[in-house]
């Protein structure tokens, strides 16, 4: 059987700090004496004029590996309503060209730094993530900057990303992504996250080169962003640098974070889309899911990996995925599975049961002991290499989850109790409601799902 735990790289973080955005003095981390000996960076931070802030981790224990991100806490749920797909379609047109550079120039300059540089665009950011050597970080940060700062988009490299990204959409989807995709459409239904990140066909159709050098101009600016470096340079030289060669970055207006916050399912609600010639059925249930700022966030994870432990015992024959997202609004928590149609009901009741089971007994001690020191030996694995680091500290400075994270992820890990874990669960695992969405034979599946609660055919 395989139950898997999905977990975005910050859902181990530990929310409700507050950032000291003022200090560009070191700050060494610890860790507790009872956990294993591990080195960690030393993290500065500095402000700079521009308001861009700047981390740098020094990593001599990790040789000559550097990683340089650059996270903007602008992506797709600033897309406008008809133009899904504007911020994915924005962030792959990056590398095309610059003021002064070509894509071949561009490129060729990759070769001789020996780096690569990916571009990402989710919900909440566009993030770049160059990777090379700290031996020539000067060189790196120009070209990044270069690259996100004086970025240049011309109607030919348009009309080749917008093909490419329809083309894409014309292809089958992986089956499991595409039912969470309509199951996410269905529970943010009404709000900016209701949408498709990547777009459709239709909204692609919407948007014009104008828009996205409206979207490049209105929201790139120093202030929402911060510059990560992780290496082995030393880093009063690496400020020294980045503030030179970053801070020349001109800021711009800020864009208020103001949506529509998703409602929360009231009730049992399923959703029944009918695929007659299938003899499976693919199943999603879910719920709204705390920000990664809101107390008892941390909990809330624990709660979640222990359910994905009790599935794996009460499911041994089936495929199922426990899974969370964490976002800057409300985000999905799900639990995903398919299994023969004439068997399908008998598994999500099953999961419902186990659900009910935990809320109401909570983990024991020596359970909660065991997910605890799983998850912490993750996040130590988490901080192995530059990139990994780096993905952590953008994540951290995304989400405001303080700069004392590494140190005190472990301390404050171990603070759950039964009870804070419990509580958890119940509050945010099914609370007052959830949505289930159904795909299979509607002509079997529809008479023992009505028992369940309120069903809605989708159309």
């Amino acid at each position: 059987m395989i139950v898997r735990f999905i977990a975005h790289t910050f859902g181990v973080f530990v929310a409700g700090a507050a950032v000291l955005l003022a200090w560009s003095r070191p700050v060494p981390a610890q860790i507790p004496s009872s956990s294993p000996a591990l080195v960690y960076p030393e993290i500065s931070y500095k402000r700079l004029l521009n308001d861009l802030q700047l981390v740098v981790a020094s990593t001599p224990y990790l040789g000559e590996s550097m990683t340089i991100g650059l996270v903007m806490r602008y992506g797709s749920a600033f897309d406008p309503a008809d133009k899904g797909g504007l911020a994915y379609l924005l962030s792959r047109m990056f590398l095309k060209a610059t003021q002064d550079k070509t894509a071949k120039d561009i490129q060729d300059e990759m070769n001789y730094l020996g780096a690569t540089i990916e571009v990402r665009c989710d919900w909440d950011s566009i993030r770049f993530i160059l990777r090379g050597q700290s031996s020539r970080f000067e060189r790196s940060l120009l070209l990044l900057y270069q690259v996100v700062g004086e970025a240049v988009f011309n109607d030919a490299d348009f009309a080749n990303v917008k093909e490419e990204l329809v083309g894409r959409l014309e292809k089958p989807a992986d089956p499991r992504q595409q039912m969470r995709t309509r199951f996410e459409t269905a529970l943010f239904q009404g709000t900016t996250y209701g949408r498709s990140l990547q777009g459709s066909r239709a909204s692609l159709s919407n948007i014009s080169i104008g828009d996205v050098r409206l979207f490049y101009r209105r929201y790139f600016s120093p202030h929402p962003a911060a510059l990560v470096v992780v290496g082995s340079a030393p880093p009063p030289l690496v400020q020294q640098k980045a503030t030179r060669i970053w801070g020349v970055w001109v800021r711009r207006d800020e864009v208020p974070f103001t949506f529509l916050p998703p409602r929360p399912p009231s009730s049992r609600m399923i959703a029944l889309e009918d695929d007659p010639a299938s003899p499976a059925a693919q199943f999603v249930l879910g719920n709204l899911w705390p920000r990664p700022d809101e107390p008892g966030f941390l909990s809330c994870i624990v709660a979640a990996r222990i359910l994905q432990e009790r599935l794996t015992a009460a499911l041994p024959t089936s495929l199922v995925t426990v899974g969370k997202d964490g976002r800057r609004l409300a985000s999905p928590f799900y639990v995903q599975g398919q299994a023969a149609a004439d068997q399908a009901l008998a598994e999500i009741r099953k999961i419902l049961d186990s659900v009910e089971g935990f809320k109401n007994s909570g983990p024991g001690e020596e359970e909660l002991a065991g997910a605890k020191s799983r998850m912490i030996e993750e996040f130590r694995k988490s901080l192995e290499t530059t990139r990994d680091l780096c993905d952590v500290l953008m994540d951290t400075e995304l989400y405001h989850l303080g700069t004392n994270y590494l140190a005190s992820f472990p301390d404050l890990l171990s603070r759950n109790t039964p009870a804070s874990v419990k509580e958890a669960g119940k509050q945010w695992i099914f609370p007052g409601g959830v949505l289930i969405y159904v795909r299979g034979p509607a002509a079997s599946l529809k008479s023992g799902l009505e028992s369940l609660g309120s069903l809605q055919p989708v159309q």
